[in-house]
């Protein structure tokens, strides 16, 4: 496009830039230049151009402030001959070209940085390792002259004559890590490798003739961290190469990257094959508490990848199978709990040896100790788990597993485990019914067993003339009287014999004249009043309240001053309110809102004035002589005035 519209390649790279187009025909979301388009772009900025003359002024000024002539004439059609507006153009122009100039020159200066860092990276100080070096050697003897070295080198003392290398260096799977790390009868290097990593193939071949020069003494397993993610996930490997150092299943210690230098290595590799030597510098306790914790997930994963599917289900179906048998050999409605306590004890061997592998006194079991004796060492089905997981017969009373092993494979015991929970919780209701049965049998034959003694001691014949002595009044009867809304109890002793008046007389608290006591017992569905003389006159035991009841004693009502007779309006005219000028507050019978019997009125600066129109004061006031009298009220706290008018104010 430059060259056959004779404009510079700029021109012609913002005219593409502008007409690149997204996608097309088959082509999804793909970018691809227009290039008609880019060329009608070109041509409408030539044609602009062609009305600006070379030899204008605007043109000239614009070329003598150092302008391109060709960029000036462009910039002066966009803004139709304002020089000034040319002159921003192309000045921005200029800061655009300048930036992009200075970022690439960045990106340029950043980019050979980067490729001198990765390249100082890869540059690595070799290991090499002689023929004859001697891992177990103390570093003065490192430090000795070559030609002292090199004599001591012929034929060193005590040394084991170099292992073969497939003896002693293994590639590791998680298959494998139970047999070569965890069981390893030597110290064994754990080296965490990966085939991209160049450290690692600096390392690794120093690590294999360590090993070999070694005589046996000494494992290598290489672990290809893209190949086996559980391992390294286990172990939290963070950089490579990382090689730990592992002594009777256990991390000792381990270091990252490449060692110092020889002295390190061999101060790793003393107190890792050497019992009793320490570390230089010695492992902390935070690293201690971490290589534990390690440990104990790759002891985890090395049992569940060595134990396979069809064993696991084959110990599964076995154990089930012989927890059954023990039941049927139990026997009994009972069978079922006894089998309980006996899995449950199965279950607390496993247990302890799934809590801590490594230590002896969990993998023998003495079957003559008095519990595994009577729950255990006596039903066939027990023996035959305990094998089936791995024990063995040693002598007649004792059973082992993983002798002479510093540790032992705990997946058959994590299955173990989880068959007999299985087992458990498949026959809870079986074994809940019969530890009821279980239970009521042992207290029936401990009652039985008491009942044998007392009667051989001649107890029982002393119990019945103590029964004989304590002798109970028939006729006792034990009222519990308790006033309504309170809680505390009164108890009073009365004879069957009594009436209730004789119990109003006892009341232990006091009864007002003219009040009406209520007397009701739930329990005996029994309502007694007063002022009902005849109830009253009946007896305790008559009022069935014998020997004990519990009476609720209700006080406070009093007696009508007389019974009302004649006719309606005489009826309606006693149970007229009293008279005279009251507030509905006054009496508390009505809200001052309520707007039923009277009104309040705002007499402003916080006072309220309540206007009463009751019938009975409207009346008597009409019969006053001022038509109108006073009371104070007390009014929402405060103290107000009351006025009371006839109907005709009203």
């Amino acid at each position: 496009i430059s060259k056959d519209m004779n404009v510079p390649p700029d021109i012609a790279m913002a005219a593409i830039s502008a007409s690149l187009v997204v996608g097309g025909e088959g082509q999804g979301q793909e970018r691809r230049i227009d290039e008609a388009a880019a060329r009608a772009i070109v041509k409408a900025e030539v044609d602009a151009m062609s009305n600006v003359s070379q030899e204008c002024d605007e043109v000239k000024q614009l070329v003598s402030e150092g302008f391109d002539p060709f960029l000036s004439r462009r910039s002066l059609a966009f803004t139709e001959m304002n020089i000034d507006n040319a002159r921003a153009i192309l000045i921005a122009d200029q800061q655009d070209e300048e930036a992009e100039r200075l970022e690439m020159e960045q990106a340029a200066a950043a980019a050979k940085k980067k490729e001198e860092e990765d390249t100082a990276k890869l540059t690595h100080k070799a290991i090499t390792v002689n023929s004859n070096f001697d891992p177990l050697a103390s570093t003065a003897a490192a430090a000795t002259p070559p030609k002292q070295q090199q004599q001591q080198q012929q034929k060193p003392e005590g040394m084991p004559p170099p292992a073969k290398k497939h003896e002693v260096i293994f590639e590791g799977t998680t298959q494998d890590l139970q047999k070569l790390v965890i069981e390893s009868p030597v110290p064994v290097l754990l080296d965490v490798y990966a085939d991209w990593c160049g450290p690692c193939k600096q390392l690794t071949p120093a690590l294999e003739q360590i090993c070999v020069n070694a005589g046996g003494m000494l494992r290598l397993v290489k672990i290809n961290t893209d190949q086996q993610r559980q391992i390294s996930s286990a172990l939290e490997v963070k950089a490579l190469p990382t090689v730990f150092g592992i002594r009777d299943g256990k991390i000792l210690h381990m270091f990252q990257g490449m060692p110092r230098d020889e002295a390190s290595l061999r101060n790793f590799l003393m107190g890792l094959m050497v019992p009793g030597q320490s570390f230089q510098p010695p492992v902390t306790k935070e690293e201690k508490e971490k290589y534990e914790e390690w440990s104990a997930k790759l002891l985890k994963l090395a049992a569940g990848a060595s134990f396979s599917f069809s064993a696991r289900e084959r110990l599964q179906n076995k154990i089930a199978k012989d927890l059954d048998e023990l039941v049927e050999t139990i026997g009994g409605e009972t069978g079922m709990a006894v089998a309980d306590d006996t899995a449950r004890v199965l279950r607390s061997l496993m247990s302890n040896v799934i809590k801590d592998p490594f230590e002896v006194k969990f993998r023998k079991i003495n079957l003559g100790n008095k519990i595994l004796a009577s729950k255990v060492a006596q039903y066939p089905p027990c023996i035959s788990v305990l094998k089936s997981i791995g024990f063995v017969q040693e002598g007649e009373s004792t059973m082992v597993v993983a002798k002479g092993k510093k540790v032992v494979n705990i997946a058959p015991f994590v299955v173990g485990r989880d068959c007999i929970d299985k087992w458990i919780d498949k026959n809870r209701y079986q074994i809940s019914a019969a530890a009821r049965k279980r239970k009521d049998e042992i207290e029936r034959a401990r009652l039985a067993v008491e009942a044998e003694e007392a009667e051989k001691n001649g107890v029982h014949d002393e119990e019945e003339d103590e029964e004989e002595d304590d002798d109970v009044d028939p006729n006792l009867c034990t009222i519990k009287l308790r006033v309504e809304g309170k809680k505390k109890v009164h108890d009073i002793e009365m004879d069957a014999s009594d009436t209730l008046n004789k119990l109003f007389e006892k009341l232990p608290f006091p009864v007002k004249e003219g009040e009406i006591v209520q007397f009701t017992c739930a329990a005996k569905r029994l309502i007694v009043k007063s002022s009902d003389e005849k109830s009253m006159s009946k007896t305790l035991s008559e009022l069935k309240l014998m020997p004990a009841a519990s009476v609720v004693v209700k006080i406070g009502e009093r007696k009508a001053a007389e019974v009302v007779s004649g006719s309606l309006a005489e009826r309606a005219s006693s149970k007229k309110k009293k008279t005279g000028s009251h507030s509905m507050h006054s009496i508390g019978l009505y809200a001052k809102d309520d707007g039923n019997k009277g009104e309040l009125i705002d007499g402003g600066g916080g006072t309220l004035w309540e206007h009463d129109v009751t019938d009975d004061e409207a009346e008597e006031v009409a019969d006053s002589k001022d038509g109108s009298c006073s009371e104070s009220a007390v009014i929402g706290g405060e103290k107000s005035d009351e006025i009371v008018v006839s109907d005709d104010e009203e």
